[in-house]
């Protein structure tokens, strides 16, 4: 999983980011009969990636796309990882099928991504990447004859739309567009209906105030979450409202004075840790924060960072989620 990342969250259908099916091909079976295999095109970062069809063999750099291809039942594409998967937010069946997968690199930089050479990428042969733009050379690979896509979340350059608030729109279109790269359209609006129907059944009665928080550098740099985050949305359909939402940046760094003038009800915690009580304590250690109401009145969550951005499947869970956690506050 990529941890905060200064690359915004751009979202390929809601910035014109058109899927279209751009001609046929055929494929010869072991009959000698031949079927359409259609090829996929599609501008991502405002670069076009096609593929001759759907996606057979994947590589992922970080886990950002890991949920959206577990629920299109894709796991069994996926040919090399970069890092092993955070614990609790997977199938049994995901983490032993990765488990048995070469891990390309176990290097990471300043912000958690993983950092990976693109030998070891072209090594595995893939067909598919699916990486932060900036940790990839696009061109390389694709002299490689290897697409890459980046998860929307991570283009270098977003619109000026993605400085808008986010919604769950942004997880539908990129379930959409996975459903597209693997030809699993169906299956992808099946999800889709599925999701939907699960955030109406989370309770939405208002809660309070709340911001999220990534903490780095051993506590001593925060980072809250703005208007065009998931955590938006996954706050609102908890009941709570985002104190930073009026930002138009996705993420950012605040010094503690900044927090307390938002002084807000509740922090959650956005954590990539295997054990949430280091989130939790480097945060408290961090200069300034028992001045904040909720350190004092003991509103402090930890969340699984999966749970609200990037967009993915897991953002629609988060809500549900984040209200056991505010219910075992009361």
């Amino acid at each position: 999983m990529m941890t905060p990342a200064r690359p915004w969250a751009a979202l390929a259908l809601a910035t014109g980011a058109v899927l279209m099916l751009a001609g046929c091909s055929t494929v010869a079976d072991a009959s000698g009969s031949t079927s359409a295999s259609a090829a996929i095109t599609l501008d991502n970062c405002g670069s076009e990636v096609t593929l001759d069809g759907p996606a057979k063999r994947i590589v992922l750099v970080n886990n950002d796309a890991l949920a959206d291809i577990e629920a299109l039942d894709a796991i069994d594409r996926v040919v090399a990882v970069t890092s092993t998967p955070q614990e609790g937010l997977y199938g049994d069946t995901t983490y032993s099928a990765l488990q048995n997968l070469d891990v390309l690199s176990t290097e990471k930089n300043a912000t958690g991504g993983s950092v990976v050479s693109q030998e070891a990428i072209i090594g595995a042969d893939p067909d598919l990447v699916i990486a932060p733009e900036n940790a990839v050379d696009r061109d390389a690979l694709a002299a490689a004859g290897i697409a890459l896509y980046t998860p929307t979340a991570y283009c270098s350059d977003p619109p000026p739309e993605l400085l808008e608030t986010a919604t769950f729109d942004r997880v539908w279109n990129e379930i959409t567009t996975y459903g597209e790269l693997l030809g699993e359209q169906d299956q992808a609006a099946d999800v889709i209906a599925g999701a939907k129907a699960d955030l109406a059944s989370v309770p939405s009665s208002s809660v309070g105030t709340a911001a999220a928080l990534y903490v780095s550098s051993g506590g001593t740099v925060l980072s809250p979450y703005g208007g065009p985050s998931m955590v938006t949305p996954v706050f609102a359909a908890a009941g709570l409202e985002n104190v930073y939402a009026d930002q138009d940046e996705r993420v950012f760094d605040v010094n503690i004075e900044d927090i307390i003038s938002r002084d807000p009800e509740t922090i959650v915690l956005l954590s990539s840790a295997a054990d949430p009580n280091e989130t939790k304590d480097a945060f408290l250690s961090s200069p300034g924060v028992d001045s904040l109401s909720a350190v004092k009145n003991d509103r402090v969550i930890v969340l699984a960072f999966p749970y609200t951005d990037p967009p993915s499947i897991l953002s629609t869970r988060g809500p549900a989620v984040l209200a056991d956690a505010l219910a075992d506050l009361s």
